[in-house]
């Protein structure tokens, strides 16, 4: 882009900072210093072989050649000032549009949780209760079971609590080992094949085993045990669930009563839950702070002693 079609470009509507980034890059102010320098090398060889004629339109191309220059500068300068106004006011652009869309979305969530919230606390509430209630009859029934009937368990536990698993045997096997000699463990599995083989060769060479039964394999003794071998799958705990009632559910508004809470509550007793919730029903709201209420207020002020003791002396 030569310098006429830079400042072309400069003029007219505010550009964005991609178009005002692109024209800063295709000044080339290095190019027109280089291209100013070899016109005057050009006029000093006229000075010498040419006529005045050619040393007058040698100079006007450097004098051109140098405007240029100038323009460049300037341009550049100008340019630069147009892309930080325009990167100042993009990036408040976005900063606007994140502040809007974040306003937006607070203010949705706000309306949803002013529309929502009361009424999933209450049905959250009327839930607590009727565990509460059913516990308590469980109870009562438990008290005095019918004939043949088992205990009831609480409505909360049968729902929620992950019972455990009971061990399960898959296999039972009798298997002989070689052990270490005076201990039940086992000798190496990948030896056992070895003390076989020792077993035998006593019974080929000194009929039989000595009669402690132990033999010596390389550096070990070792005797032969028998043993369960026995291939199961190991109990499961039972997994404990956190009773519905540890919940908090504050009111909607401070100074709001709570909807639920746990002041002065064993969530593990449907009486104390129960009694709770009837002293939750009869509190009311905190009342509005009064607002415009004149206050007087004396506010002491830092004496100036000297200037003080110069107003008594005049």
């Amino acid at each position: 882009m030569n310098m006429q079609a830079i400042l072309k470009s400069m003029r007219g509507q505010p550009k964005t900072v991609e178009q005002l980034q692109a024209t800063l890059d295709a000044l080339d102010i290095e190019g027109l210093e280089a291209a100013a320098e070899n016109l005057e090398v050009e006029r000093r060889r006229v000075l010498l072989d040419g006529t005045d004629k050619d040393l007058e339109a040698i100079e006007a191309k450097i004098a051109s050649a140098n405007r240029d220059i100038e323009r460049a500068y300037a341009a550049k300068t100008e340019l630069t000032k147009r892309l930080e106004a325009a990167k100042a006011a993009a990036t408040e652009s976005e900063l606007r549009a994140r502040y809007d869309a974040a306003k937006a979305q607070a203010d949705a969530a706000g309306k949803m949780l002013r529309k929502e919230y009361p009424e999933l606390a209450k049905r959250l509430v009327s839930l607590i209760r009727t565990l509460a209630e059913a516990d308590v009859a469980v109870e009562e029934a438990n008290r005095q079971l019918p004939a043949d009937a088992p205990p009831l368990l609480p409505a909360e536990i049968l729902v929620r609590r992950r019972p455990g698993t009971n061990e399960k045997i898959i296999s039972e096997k009798e298997v002989s080992l070689w052990v270490h000699a005076g201990t039940v463990t086992p000798f190496a599995e990948d030896r056992q094949a070895e003390a076989d083989q020792r077993e035998k060769d006593y019974a080929a060479n000194w009929n039989g085993l000595p009669p402690d039964g132990v033999i010596q394999v390389g550096s070990s003794r070792v005797v032969k045990r028998r043993f369960i071998r026995k291939t199961y799958v190991p109990r499961g705990n039972a997994m404990l669930h956190t009773p519905l009632a540890s919940i908090e559910l504050p009111g909607l508004v401070g100074g709001d009563p709570p909807f639920w809470d746990q002041f002065r509550v064993s969530v593990q007793s449907p009486r104390s839950i129960l009694a709770r919730l009837q002293e939750l029903a009869t509190l009311k709201p905190a009342p509005p702070a009064e607002a415009g209420q004149p206050v007087v207020e004396l506010i002491p002020i830092a004496e100036d002693h000297a200037s003080n003791n110069s107003e008594e002396a005049a």
